[in-house]
């Protein structure tokens, strides 16, 4: 990876050499604000170094069928001689059974297997079947590529789109929840970076206290680095600036303490209706992520951001958002790096990571 730095008077300074030097694919790292030097930093702003590089093609996927593929072959051959008289000899040792060589469900079909595998729990995955069973009929296709192209096609129709919703007085007011740890705090920088770096939209930010203090100074400093006004509070009596962005900032919340939650829930009333988004980490196992999200549910939740994916190699699981919550995935996140590793979530993202 050849990560190219900038020195720019201001974010749109950094866009336009991004822009002109590594074209429109170009990825940002990382924002600092250099310190001034000698006297010329009473009187000249502060400067950015932003850290840029464009991403490598990807390589072609290897394909998740081939060693299936071997293995029915050698069982077809190994049918074929059974039929023959074994030459003399000593008798082979019978081969392994594994999850890729057991034998299907009733019908023929894989599809719960192979879902189970990549961290779908067993009551989706058979959800899954009966949905292909309905539309396909009871006997498994013939081919197992077929099987897997229909399962593909199955999990896209079930994808949740993402609601339209109206900004607010021109505005669009978004505001984070989730548990203590779960990342959100990064996931508003990196979406603040990618707003203001990225498309020039103008933003600030509300760091508001909930039923704890909101000691999130990272948050500050960014809006510092970004030329973006970070506030402490939010009076409901003044009028927020023409910013067309409002990310909105409160501190984590067990997801077990039912009066924090409703105390949160009031602290809501002072802004109007922001489109709230629940940080989820992906690290967790599939039942508490559902656990945290039926805590959760209580408050006016549109949709779901995953953070913490480079913890967690199973994006599969991931599945058991879609068909276990009525809530549609908005953004993927992974590592701490501002802005880093953030991208809208789709269901071609995550089916082009099945892997059986």
């Amino acid at each position: 990876m050849n990560v190219v730095p900038f020195i720019a008077e201001s974010a749109a300074d950094a866009v336009a050499q991004i822009r002109d030097q590594l074209g429109p694919e170009a990825v940002v790292l990382n924002v600092r604000q250099l310190p001034g030097q000698g006297l010329s930093r009473l009187w000249q702003s502060p400067r950015l170094e932003v850290l840029a590089y464009v991403p490598e093609a990807p390589a072609p996927e290897p394909d998740p069928l081939l060693d299936l593929r071997r293995q029915i072959a050698e069982l077809r051959h190994q049918l074929t001689t059974t039929t023959t008289t074994p030459p003399p000899g000593p008798p082979t040792e019978p081969r392994a059974i594994t999850p890729e060589t057991r034998p299907p469900l009733p019908g023929g079909w894989h599809v719960p297997a192979m879902l189970e595998s990549l961290g779908v729990l067993p009551i989706y995955a058979q959800r899954v079947l009966e949905s292909l069973r309905a539309r396909h009929g009871d006997p498994a296709p013939a081919q197992l590529s077929e099987e897997l192209a229909l399962l593909r096609l199955a999990l896209g129709q079930m994808w949740r789109k993402l609601p339209s919703s109206e900004p607010t007085a021109g505005k669009e007011l978004h505001l984070f929840l989730g548990a203590p740890g779960v990342g959100k705090t990064t996931c508003l920088c990196k979406w603040l970076a990618h707003a203001t770096l990225l498309e020039g939209r103008t933003a600030e930010v509300l760091r508001l206290d909930g039923p704890t203090a909101n000691t999130a100074e990272s948050l500050s400093i960014y809006g510092d680095i970004l030329g973006v006004p970070v506030h402490r509070f939010h009076d409901p009596d003044l009028s927020l600036t023409d910013a067309e962005l409002v990310f909105v900032d409160v501190p984590g919340v067990p997801s077990a303490e039912a009066g924090a939650l409703q105390a949160l829930l009031g602290s809501l009333d002072q802004i109007a209706h922001p489109q709230v988004h629940l940080v989820l980490n992906a690290a967790y196992e599939a039942p508490a992520l559902l656990s945290q999200v039926r805590a959760f549910s209580t408050l006016p939740v549109q949709d779901l951001v995953v953070t913490h994916l480079d913890e967690e190699a199973r994006w599969g699981k991931l599945w058991n958002l879609v068909l276990g919550t009525n809530y549609p995935l908005r953004f993927l996140s992974a590592g701490q790096n501002v802005p880093g590793d953030f991208r809208p979530a789709s269901a071609d993202l995550l089916l082009g990571r099945l892997r059986p």
